[in-house]
């Protein structure tokens, strides 16, 4: 422990026009720090608000490149919306569904587009194949939903026609045609609305959210570290130029 002689000396160095000067450059040094450190703190908080933002605006799924290539990492779990009409004769029942513990299926119809290009759409839960709800609306419909990726399980399950185990884009386009686009779309929301019509599944993916930017954070306490290395710094010169001062007395230590 620092004795008051030696608080003393140290306090009468530092008051020397040398100190001063290096006690004001330390200062502004750990000024910037901590300014750079605020900086990098709100812009970790900027990218995750506008991460965010622009994940959970929709977009039209024609926008999404999914036409012959896997769908794109970015489009998992982004809202999403397609226009057109339900090709009823290639609907799809997806065995081994439930809902809040009860048994059923799911419900997945092509949607064509205004494009030509054909989307799966995941109507919903049913608790069976013949419950109502089963027919999709005719007509023009606006579908509101989250995308999907192909589910990868069973890959090689054989069912009869128009039923399957795992949804997958590769294995409907067959059947759906050349244009049928990557993933599919879990519904959220349908316009003009169906009644009765399937309860709508719980998405299984993340959405409307982001990872938090860890590197921007790490960058904003790195900031401090270094102004707090800097005040250890400068008491560190400080005391080896004090205690290598021979009028200081702070070299010295008493013999047994």
């Amino acid at each position: 422990m620092t004795s008051r002689p030696q608080a003393d000396a140290l306090l009468r160095r530092a008051r020397t026009p040398r100190w001063i000067g290096l006690a004001i450059v330390a200062l502004v040094l750990i000024a910037g720090c901590v300014l750079l450190g605020q900086w990098q703190w709100s812009r970790t908080h900027n990218i995750i608000e506008a991460e965010r933002a622009a994940v959970s605006a929709p977009i039209d799924v024609e926008a999404i490149d999914a036409l012959g290539e896997p769908l794109p990492d970015a489009a998992i779990g982004r809202p999403v919306v397609a226009r057109g009409r339900y090709l009823a004769e290639g609907q799809v029942v997806v065995l081994q569904r439930s809902l809040r513990d009860e048994a059923g299926v799911w419900v997945l119809t092509p949607l064509e587009l205004s494009d030509g290009s054909v989307v799966g759409v995941l109507r919903g839960w049913l608790p069976t194949a013949d419950a109502p709800g089963i027919v999709p609306p005719a007509g023009e419909v606006t579908v509101s939903g989250i995308m999907h990726p192909n589910e990868r399980f069973y890959p090689d399950a054989i069912t009869e026609p128009g039923t399957a185990v795992a949804i997958s884009s590769d294995r409907l386009a067959p059947a759906w045609g050349e244009a049928t686009r990557s993933g599919y779309v879990m519904l959220t929301a349908s316009s003009p609305e169906q009644s009765p019509a399937p309860e709508p599944a719980v998405p299984t993916v993340q959405t409307a959210d982001v990872p938090f930017p860890l590197q921007n954070f790490f960058y904003a306490f790195q900031w401090w570290i270094f102004a707090a290395f800097i005040v250890v710094v400068y008491l560190r010169w400080l005391w080896l130029d004090v205690s290598e001062s021979p009028e200081s007395g702070l070299g010295e230590r008493d013999n047994p």
